[in-house]
């Protein structure tokens, strides 16, 4: 967004920024300084609302790197004439000019996807205002003042019962997601046996913004023993492999694969990334100790989800688990349940388009001692909006005024989304000529 300044402006744009949900009317007003106005030979001024899906790719050849770049509207913009000179008559130095639009439907939520080495973005999902005044002749270019916003895809009836069911405390079936691995201790020896599974509410996707809560078991078997050997060593410390007893040890995340291509001269040039957003285990469901606008200032390797609530951890008794010879040699199974909740990111729900497309899964690390011995829990997730769309006329009402009832939805989206044209300034000409996507 530029700048604030003192200086008087020939056209300002008022709009509320708040986070839109897809089909929602969105109004406000634009002010004209009419002797400004004048004296910059503005004939015409009209508004214009659009989204845009606009990937980059750089490619090195030999010493020289060229950007590959790819524009697809998401819809017709929409366009409302606002102020002609030759039919104003107004007397007064400042006109302001009412506006009104209905973000359509089915719309993706805004993203953001930035190379930490750019300051450009290399994907995003981009919404906009944009007030045009029109200066003709050839060598006079158009006068524009932009409003970048961002928009949410509205929540389905179903999706806001789930979500509002996890807040209340979830009582629907569970789906537990496993993984195992044989680890030992240094080089040589006998391997050992880890494994972990964790229990998620058994739904299709999993609502941004709301308590998720989880259950992970993590179990070891020892390599096999003698039925004198004790689980645990001399010392009184568990023997090899020691399952995790505290929260703190693991480590629990939200990652994120990207894909985007541009098509440039007739070729296809493709990108795959990842970024990931850390879930952190404390107190409470609420932080205020960062704003949303210093979120959206960190990168992604720590950014910081709200936090989650309250965890239990259970740690079992040592089982002794005889062999197949009897009960001379057998393991030592020892288990561990986490109990807690986790809130996902305010990040961009799930969506795949022509262009550009991502995806999440949960990843969890527990360590064990020894090199390349953690285990890696992965399980793929879709994640939905959990704010409903509001009603018409609410445009100036906050979201606690809507029902139903809950926190304002957010993105958590870097500072390039919110740069003036994205980095890029299209020419009217250039805009008239983009493909459409939908």
């Amino acid at each position: 967004m530029p700048p604030s300044s003192d200086e008087p402006q020939a056209i300002t744009l008022n709009f509320k920024n708040l986070v839109r949900v897809a089909g929602e009317t969105i109004e406000g007003t634009v002010d004209l300084n009419l002797p400004l106005i004048r004296k910059d030979g503005i004939e015409e001024l009209r508004l214009e609302m659009q989204g845009i899906v606009k990937t980059r790719i750089y490619r090195t050849y030999g010493q020289v790197t060229v950007v590959h770049k790819q524009v697809l509207p998401l819809f017709e913009p929409f366009t409302q004439s606002l102020w002609s000179s030759s039919g104003s008559s107004e007397s007064d130095d400042v006109a302001s000019y009412p506006f009104r639009f209905t973000i359509p439907d089915n719309l993706p939520p805004s993203f953001c996807y930035c190379e930490k080495w750019m300051s450009r973005p290399s994907a995003t999902v981009r919404y906009s205002l944009e007030a045009v005044g029109t200066r003709p002749g050839v060598f006079h270019r158009n006068r524009r003042v932009q409003r970048v916003f961002l928009v949410m895809p509205a929540a389905t009836a179903s999706q806001l019962e789930q979500a509002e069911t996890m807040r209340q405390g979830w009582s629907g079936p569970w789906k537990g997601n496993p993984a195992e691995d044989k680890i030992r201790q240094g080089i040589w020896g006998d391997y050992s046996r880890v494994s972990a599974t964790l229990s998620l509410p058994d739904l299709p996707s999993l609502p941004i913004s709301a308590p998720i809560p989880y259950t992970l078991t993590v179990t070891t078997e020892t390599k096999t023993l003698d039925h004198s050997d004790r689980p645990e060593d001399k010392h009184g410390k568990p023997i090899f492999p020691a399952p995790p007893t505290q929260a703190s040890e693991l480590s629990l995340s939200l990652r994120r694969k990207v894909k985007y291509t541009a098509r440039d001269s007739g070729a296809l040039h493709k990108e795959k990334r990842h970024d990931s957003f850390d879930l952190q285990k404390t107190v409470g469901l609420s932080d205020t100790t960062e704003s949303p606008a210093l979120r959206r200032t960190q990168p992604a390797e720590i950014r910081r989800v709200e936090p989650a609530g309250d965890g239990q951890v259970v740690v079992d008794e040592p089982e002794w688990v005889p062999g197949e010879d009897g009960n001379k040699k057998g393991i030592w199974r020892r288990s561990v349940h986490f109990t807690s909740l986790m809130a996902l990111p305010f990040a961009p729900t799930t969506w795949s388009a022509e262009i550009l497309e991502w995806s999440y899964k949960l990843q969890i690390t527990i360590p064990f001692p020894g090199v390349g011995n953690d285990l890696k829990l992965e399980v793929p997730i879709q994640l939905n909006p959990s704010a409903a769309c509001p009603p018409p006329g609410s445009s100036n009402l906050t979201y606690a005024e809507i029902l139903p009832a809950g926190p304002p939805p957010m993105l958590d989206l870097p500072p390039a989304y919110w740069a003036e044209d994205g980095g890029d300034s299209d020419s009217d000409e250039k805009k008239e000529k983009k493909k459409k996507l939908w």
